[in-house]
C-alpha cells in the first residue's frame, strides 16, 4: 500500500468512528404523552425562546457572510504562486468549511432543543 493513501484511510476511519458513535448515542425524540393536549411554552420562558430564535437567525446570516469572505480568501491564497500559499489556502478552506457547517447548523440544533424544551415544560 503506498504511503500517500495512509492519511486518506485515517480520515475515513475517523469519520466512520464519529458516525458510529453518533448513531449509538443519539436517541430518537420521545413522543408527546397525549397528542390531544395543547402544549405551549409558559409565558415566563417566551423571552428566552425569542432570544434563542433571534440569535440563531443572526448566526445564520453571519455564517453566510463570513463563509463567503473566508472562501474568497482561501481561493486567493490557493491561486498565489508558491507551495506555502497553496498549503495555507487549503488549510484556510478546511477551517472555513468547518466553521460554516457549525454556524449554519446552529438553527437546526437550537430548533431541536427549543422544541424539546417546549414539550418538557408544559403545564
Amino acid at each position: 500500500m503506498p504511503a500517500r493513501n495512509q492519511p486518506a484511510r485515517r480520515i475515513v476511519r475517523k469519520i466512520t468512528a464519529i458516525t458510529a458513535s453518533a448513531l449509538i448515542w443519539i436517541q430518537p425524540a420521545a413522543a408527546a404523552p397525549n397528542a390531544t393536549e395543547s402544549c405551549s411554552t409558559p409565558s415566563s420562558l417566551t423571552p428566552l425562546m425569542d432570544l434563542l430564535n433571534s440569535l440563531t437567525e443572526l448566526a445564520y446570516i453571519a455564517g453566510i457572510g463570513i463563509g463567503t469572505v473566508g472562501f474568497m480568501i482561501a481561493a486567493v491564497m490557493i491561486m498565489m504562486p508558491g507551495e506555502d500559499w497553496t498549503r495555507r489556502g487549503k488549510k484556510t478552506f478546511k477551517n472555513v468549511f468547518i466553521g460554516v457547517i457549525l454556524l449554519l447548523s446552529a438553527h437546526m440544533i437550537v430548533g431541536y432543543l427549543t422544541s424539546e424544551l417546549g414539550t418538557a415544560v408544559c403545564t
